[in-house]
Parts: structure tokens; C-alpha cells; sequence
């Protein structure tokens, strides 16, 4: 478990509190940086909790407009990456402790404040398994409310296709069980998975074999009204003739 610190702080009209600092923990060996569900329901409320050189969660309560009140956050980010082998026809899926036993899944986490979706698939498939991957297409979005293990707010589950760069898998044995390149066909059939990642594995499959245009939400970033800053687009891809066109 990740201890938390805070600086001393005070409120206009209050009388300045101090916090006690817990002894710092270390960081996982697998790389995870806000791993514990300490750190993650910290995120969750609108905090952002970041990991000291000690290795200890720091959170500015700065950030706080009181401190008896936290700003809700409206939903948070699930991702899943679904890192396909095209050569080999081969998925990579875990088993995380202390949950389904001998649910197969897709690796993933919750997304960073600020960090788009594929980045978040990318680096949580990496800091979960050690394969390196490219970000290729959003598959599908799962909406959910009041699930007891979302902080008490709305989640949104993400599954992005990812396309992998290395294929020696060393997974983090502090969250997984297991770690494997899976045949796509044999996920898509086992009953050893969740119902999401039984869908996506079809779904998978079908554009593996039918083409990926046909399954592919694809991405394009466009500037945004204000200077300076761009946002990303997630659609079914276009054909040129209509991405160009001028006039109707």
C-alpha cells in the first residue's frame, strides 16, 4: 500500500493544519506508478497524486477548495489493450490476482489525468505484461453506473486494439496470476473469460479475418477553437474522397 503525505496548508479563515507523514513505501518492482487502490481512489476524487523520489503518494491539497469537500469527478476512464499478433494470430491476455478465478482478460487500467486513450492502453498493457505496443484503433466502449468498484461515480470501459513490438512477455506478478499469447480463435471461444472480453475477442476476430476497417474506430486530431490546443476525433474511418471534400 502506498502511503500518502501532504504538505502543511491553510484555508483563509482557518487555523493552519498539520498532517503527519507516514514512512514512504516503495514502488512495485513491475513499474506501476499509482497502482494501489489507495493512489487510484485519490485520482478518482479529483486529486492528483503523484509518486515522491521516496516513492511515497504526494497529494497538494491545494487542489482542495475545503477540506471537508472534494470536487466529484464526472466519470472515469477503464482502458483495456487488446495487443493482436497479425503474424501469428495471437492475443495477449492475463489473470489478475485476487479477482475472477481463471478469468482471462485483456491487460489495462485506469487512465491518468490528461493522458489520451491510447496512451493509457499502451502504457498500462507495458507496466502490466513488458510488451511494447503501437495504439491502432478504439474497438469498443462500455458505459456503466453505479458499479461498487468505480468510487461511487460512472465509468466508462475502453478496449483498444493495440499492435505489439516486442513479444517476451515479464508481467507484473504483484496484479497478475498469469500471462500468455492466447490463439484469438480459442479466447473467442473459452467459457475462462468475462462476457466483455468474450465479445471483444469476436469482434477481434471477425475484423482479423474480414479486415480491420471493418471493426475500427479510428482516430484524428483537429485544432480546437481555443489557440493552442487540439482535440481528438474517434470515428469509422473515411474514404479520401470524402475526408477532402469541399462542397457537398
Amino acid at each position: 500500500m502506498l502511503g500518502a503525505r501532504a504538505p502543511r496548508w491553510a484555508l483563509p479563515g482557518r487555523r493552519a493544519l498539520n498532517w503527519a507523514r507516514p514512512q514512504p513505501a516503495r514502488v512495485p518492482p513491475c513499474g506501476r506508478r499509482l497502482g494501489s487502490s489507495a493512489g487510484r481512489s485519490l485520482a478518482a476524487a479529483g486529486l492528483q497524486p503523484q509518486l515522491d523520489k521516496f516513492g511515497a503518494v504526494t497529494v497538494h491539497l491545494a487542489q482542495l477548495h475545503a477540506p471537508d469537500s472534494l470536487d466529484q469527478v464526472t466519470f472515469q476512464r477503464w482502458l483495456q489493450g487488446a495487443a493482436l499478433d497479425v503474424d501469428t494470430g495471437k492475443v495477449l491476455v492475463v489473470q489478475d490476482k485476487n479477482k475472477t478465478t481463471n478469468a482471462w482478460k485483456f491487460p489495462g487500467g485506469l487512465s491518468d489525468p490528461g493522458e489520451d486513450i491510447g496512451n493509457t492502453a499502451v502504457r498500462e498493457v507495458f507496466e502490466e505484461t513488458g510488451i511494447k505496443s503501437e495504439f491502432k484503433s478504439l474497438l469498443s466502449v462500455r458505459q456503466q453506473h453505479r458499479h461498487p468498484g468505480a468510487f461511487g461515480i460512472s465509468d466508462m470501459y475502453i478496449i483498444c486494439r493495440l499492435q505489439p513490438s516486442s513479444f517476451n512477455i515479464s508481467f507484473c506478478q504483484q496484479e497478475c496470476l498469469r500471462c500468455e499469447w492466447m490463439d484469438l480463435e480459442e479466447l473467442a471461444k473459452t467459457k475462462d473469460t468475462t462476457p466483455i472480453t468474450s465479445s471483444v475477442a469476436k469482434l477481434l476476430l471477425y475484423g482479423y479475418r474480414e479486415g480491420f476497417d471493418k471493426i475500427d474506430i479510428t482516430m484524428r486530431e483537429f485544432p480546437a477553437v481555443y489557440t493552442g490546443l487540439f482535440y481528438k476525433l474517434y470515428h469509422r474511418e473515411l474514404p479520401d474522397t470524402y475526408k477532402n471534400m469541399t462542397e457537398l
